[in-house]
């Protein structure tokens, strides 16, 4: 029996008492089920957060603790754009069975990661990219306007970057008007496109099968 806790943080339900159960079953360790704005806990745990249920500011507040998961992740393409703003040590996806979830899970309490393959090397890729234009600052932008262009790269709102980077949606929308300007844009899609062919930014293409 795990002494790892474990919260499911998510909106309550009969299908998340159903769910808890199945879990303390199999795996023989606590596991309670609580919503996003519950009191982050002191001791260490595994927080399993429900993608379906929480936005990107919500899962963020739970980022900092011990261990971290998502759950009910639709596609690969938002798996790696939540990685790229959450630490999670574990994706489970909308269409992982029970048993694939607990072994993932039983994985992560023994302090492994479970993330698909293509999906690291996609994150190897990003962070390789970052830091080598840390180094190398392209048409003249500062490495703020690199990290918002990456962020918008990634499908994040306005308001996803200000929360992110601690900043007002006012001054996030100065920083899109300074780049758009240096890259000779008018509008986020061409920045992407842009952001694509000069600085190889991951940019998530929704595909109608999902990895599995």
């Amino acid at each position: 029996m795990s002494s790892t806790r474990i919260l499911f943080v998510t909106a309550p339900s009969p299908q998340t008492e159903l769910f808890v159960d199945y879990l303390r079953e199999k795996l023989q360790c606590d596991v309670e089920a609580c919503d996003h704005e519950a009191l982050l806990p002191s001791a260490p745990c595994l927080a399993l957060i429900d993608s379906a249920q929480c936005n990107l500011t919500q899962m963020i507040r739970w980022g900092g603790i011990d261990k971290i998961a998502a759950f009910n992740v639709e596609h690969i393409d938002d798996a790696v754009s939540l990685l790229l703003n959450i630490p999670f040590i574990g994706i489970f996806y909308r269409h992982d069975s029970l048993s694939q979830i607990s072994q993932g899970i039983e994985k992560i309490l023994n302090n492994e990661i479970w993330l698909t393959r293509s999906m690291m090397q996609t994150l190897i890729r990003h962070y390789r990219q970052q830091q080598q234009i840390a180094f190398h600052p392209v048409m003249g932008l500062t490495q703020r306007e690199l990290e918002i262009l990456s962020l918008i790269s990634s499908q994040q709102s306005n308001s996803d970057i200000a929360q992110r980077l601690m900043l007002s949606q006012h001054t996030v929308k100065s920083h899109l008007y300074n780049i758009f300007r240096k890259i000779r844009v008018h509008n986020r899609h061409q920045a992407i496109e842009w952001a694509h062919e000069h600085l190889n930014f991951y940019i998530p293409q929704r595909s109608s099968h999902p990895e599995t």
